[in-house]
C-alpha cells in the first residue's frame, strides 16, 4: 500500500496515470477517513484552500478542506451566509460532497450536492474536467 499526499492537482494527474499503468485501484481520502486497504490511497488533505465570494455567494473548496474549515471562512466572512452540509467538522469537503452531503439544513436547503455549480475532476486517464470540459 501506498499513500500520496498530493500538493497539487497535477500531482493527483500523475497518481491517477501510474495506478492507471500498474492495474491499481485508487481510495480517496478528502478528510480524516476512507481506508479500504486499497494498493494507493490517494489523500486530499494538502489540497484545502478555500475562496469565497460573499457577493455572488460562491465558493471554491478544495477536496481537502474540512467542513469545520469551510463553515468558519463562511461565518468569518458573514453573518448571513451558510452552507447546507454535515455536522462532523472533520469530515473533509470532497469526501462529503462526494456522498451526497447530508446535514440539519437539508429538509429547508437540500443536500449539499444540490448547491454544487461546478467541479474540478480528473478522469481515469488524468484528464482535468470541469463543466467547460465536458
Amino acid at each position: 500500500m501506498a499513500i500520496v499526499t498530493a500538493k497539487h492537482v497535477s500531482r493527483i494527474q500523475a497518481t491517477v496515470v501510474c495506478a492507471k499503468a500498474n492495474g491499481s485501484q485508487i481510495c480517496i481520502r478528502s478528510g480524516g477517513d476512507d481506508y479500504e486497504g486499497l494498493f494507493f490511497i490517494l489523500d486530499m488533505f494538502n489540497l484545502r484552500s478555500i475562496i469565497l465570494d460573499v457577493s455572488r455567494k460562491k465558493a471554491w473548496v478544495q477536496a481537502g478542506a474540512t467542513l469545520g474549515e469551510l463553515y468558519t471562512k463562511i461565518s468569518d466572512a458573514s453573518e448571513t451566509l451558510a452552507f447546507p452540509a454535515g455536522v462532523c467538522s472533520t469530515v473533509g469537503a470532497g469526501g462529503h460532497i462526494s456522498g451526497g452531503g447530508y446535514g440539519n439544513l437539508m429538509r429547508k436547503y437540500g443536500i449539499t450536492v444540490d448547491h454544487v455549480v461546478d467541479a474540478l475532476l480528473v478522469d481515469v486517464n488524468g484528464k482535468l474536467l470541469n463543466r467547460d470540459t465536458v
